[in-house]
């Protein structure tokens, strides 16, 4: 039986990771890693909602200039919030191909610092998100997970949930989308996150690797794998 993260009005995007399995036993824990869009704009209800989930840290990777379009709203001293721009106001590929080599390439001090804070128990549960909790947010996930042994069609699936998560249709050429600066409104493809972790693993020998090569600990390896898997049990998740 899988659990299911409740639906928050307001916060697009938002689901837990749990449930996911692990190369040589176990799942990823339920209740510990979410990932949505910028919670902003939500009302009482959907504030309340998330406090109601426990957590513990909420983990923003966006730049600065966006905090003034979706400023933070939860305002709860019981949340800590971590402000960790990933991309570092440095200019974007205007192509989402380009745009996943870039953040591997460029960024991977900033992903992998957003993947040490995955790591560490006393900031779970933790919500990470960016403006919309696909590109960046999806490339950090998707990183946190290859580092414990999630499989990448695991991880592909995942990551594919942020179009309908996002009410993204697939458009007929994505040429069409007005570039906005991060590509907010572009449909996700299989092969986006595909190119990442195989960019990641040519940089680094494997994405453990990568993740050192940015300062990243053996021991904080170990302490995402025992903080994110738990020993399994049934789920519908693949």
């Amino acid at each position: 039986m899988s659990e299911t993260a409740p639906v928050i009005a307001g916060l697009l995007n938002f689901r837990d990771v749990g449930g996911l399995a692990v190369r040589g036993g176990g799942r990823i824990a339920f209740g510990t890693l979410y990932r949505s869009h910028s919670p902003s704009g939500l009302g009482q209800a959907g504030v309340a909602a998330i406090r109601a989930l426990g957590l513990r840290s909420v983990l923003d990777l966006r730049d600065e200039y966006e905090l003034e379009h979706w400023p933070y709203e939860l305002g709860d001293p019981a949340i800590a919030r971590i402000h960790l721009p990933v991309l570092g106001d440095l200019d974007v590929p205007t192509d989402q191909m380009g745009l996943y080599r870039h953040m591997i390439e460029a960024c991977g001090s900033g992903l992998t610092g957003a993947v040490r804070v995955i790591a560490r128990t006393d900031a779970q549960p933790v919500l990470v998100h960016c403006a919309v909790g696909k590109d960046r947010t999806g490339v950090t996930v998707g990183l946190a997970l290859a580092a414990v042994g999630v499989p990448d069609e695991a991880i592909i699936g995942d990551f594919l949930l942020s179009n309908p998560g996002l009410n993204i249709e697939t458009p007929a050429d994505d040429a069409d989308i007005a570039f906005d600066g991060y590509q907010t409104h572009r449909y996700v493809r299989a092969v986006h996150m595909e190119t990442a972790l195989e960019h990641a693993r040519r940089l680094g020998g494997d994405v453990p690797g990568y993740l050192a090569m940015h300062g990243m600990t053996d021991a904080e390896l170990d302490a995402l794998r025992a903080s994110l898997v738990s020993p399994g049990r049934p789920s519908s998740r693949p």
